[in-house]
């Protein structure tokens, strides 16, 4: 009895377990969503070096779509992402690469999603990397000694630029730099001699370049400004020779006889051993600082350099500035000259006389102007501050006009003082010498 009722239990179970199988069969095939339609059309585009949007028309009652990288070579495909919308930026990509892309339309109800019975037709598409602009406005700046500052504007596209001179020996534009600035200075030229120049803007992306097309050939005459930026110096001290004697000029290694009493200019204020001093004319010259006797007090040459003097030595010294301006305090020639330009291309637009500091008080350096107020019944204009104060151009306070008296600042006549507060923007740099 206990056996019978066993196996009508076991088969009993036997029956439901195969009821519920059947009730899930019927209920998944209820619950699964019919496969949607194919994507008929997709297209493909670069949209920039590095990536890639596709589009393609929408299918009916489709839930979303997904997207796939296919090997044209193997079939493989490679999942990238899904979305809802009828279009897919894929980033990231490599430049100069061939790509080719599927995307299947997906239908979802409830737990269960059933693809498109097909993918859409591959659509292909080759990045590649911008070419960029010919540099505009390619043109020399400026001479140095034995040297040409070239320049141009920024190439749309660029990443950098080459650089490209003449040879006469291969009778071709051969590259002599590469730069990332929109400037190069060509050095050790050989003056009097007539260089040609081109530049061409290049782009680099995963290291793989284009170039434009090559500017248009610029030529100049290479300049020896050696006498002109050599004569410039500092505030000096007068002294006078004792006795004859032969010096050494330092630009040409030659020597000079000097005769007894020669007025000598030195920044090395009581030395003894070899120091390097001016003549009046402002050739550079080593003598032993035994040899002089130091008159006391600075020497003031007010119109000892030109226009064209001030211009090599600023823009040979490669200065530059926050602003379009730039200073130059002179404590040699009591002269404030103030440029207009850029770094190597400064053009002297004023000179104007001032007075400077007694025994050395005005600071030597590179400052800045730092702000105005008003002080002397005039504006002031600060180009170094401390704790103690600082430094600054003002109005002059009597008679000298070109002389070493003040306590540190710079002091200017009433019009040159308005032009320099009207004309120099705070951050112009300052040239202190």
């Amino acid at each position: 009895m206990v056996r019978r009722i066993k196996k009508g239990l076991l088969i009993f179970g036997v029956m439901a377990v195969l009821m519920m199988l059947m009730n899930l069969q019927v209920f998944a095939a209820a619950a699964a969503p019919a496969a949607p339609g194919n994507v008929k059309k997709l297209t493909a585009k670069a949209v920039s070096e590095r990536s890639v949007q596709l589009s393609w028309n929408k299918v009916s009652k489709a839930t979303g779509y997904k997207i796939f990288r296919v090997s044209l070579a193997t079939g493989k495909q490679t999942y990238l992402g899904t979305t809802s919308s009828n279009s897919y930026t894929i980033k990231k990509v490599n430049v100069n690469t061939k790509y080719s892309f599927v995307v299947y339309a997906y239908k979802k109800s409830g737990t269960a999603t059933v693809n498109s019975a097909l993918p859409s037709p591959v659509a292909s598409v080759t990045t590649a990397i911008l070419t960029p602009n010919r540099p505009p406005k390619f043109r020399i700046a400026g001479y140095g000694n034995k040297s040409i500052l070239l320049k141009w504007d920024a190439a749309k596209n660029a990443t950098g630029y080459y650089v490209y001179m003449y040879k006469e020996k291969t009778r071709r534009f051969e590259k002599i730099a590469a730069t990332r600035s929109t400037s190069c200075r060509i050095s050790k030229l050989t003056a009097g001699v007539k260089y040609q120049f081109r530049v061409q803007a290049f782009r680099t992306v995963q290291k793989t370049t284009a170039v434009s097309k090559a500017s248009d050939t610029v030529s100049g005459k290479v300049k020896d400004l050696s006498m002109e930026i050599n004569s410039v110096h500092g505030r000096c001290y007068s002294a006078t020779l004792r006795s004859k004697t032969t010096v050494t000029i330092v630009t040409t290694q030659k020597t000079k006889k000097l005769k007894a009493g020669t007025r000598i200019l030195t920044t090395d204020y009581g030395r003894t051993g070899t120091i390097t001093a001016y003549l009046t004319d402002g050739t550079k010259i080593k003598i032993s600082g035994s040899l002089l006797n130091y008159n006391g007090g600075y020497y003031a040459a007010p119109n000892a350099f030109s226009k064209k003097t001030k211009e090599a030595f600023i823009n040979a010294r490669g200065y530059s500035s926050d602003t379009n301006y730039l200073v130059w305090v002179s404590q040699y020639t009591y002269t404030t000259n103030i440029f207009k330009g850029s770094k190597g291309e400064w053009e002297l637009v004023r000179s104007m006389p001032c007075v400077i500091g007694k025994d050395g008080r005005s600071p030597v350096g590179m400052f800045e102007l730092l702000f105005a107020d008003s002080a002397y019944g005039g504006v002031q204009i600060y180009y170094t501050y401390g704790p103690q104060g600082g430094n600054s151009f003002h109005r002059r306070l009597d008679a000298n006009v070109q002389a070493a008296v003040s306590l540190g600042c710079v002091r200017l006549g009433d019009e040159d003082l308005k032009y320099l507060y009207n004309t120099c923007p705070m951050g112009t740099a300052v040239l202190s010498y």
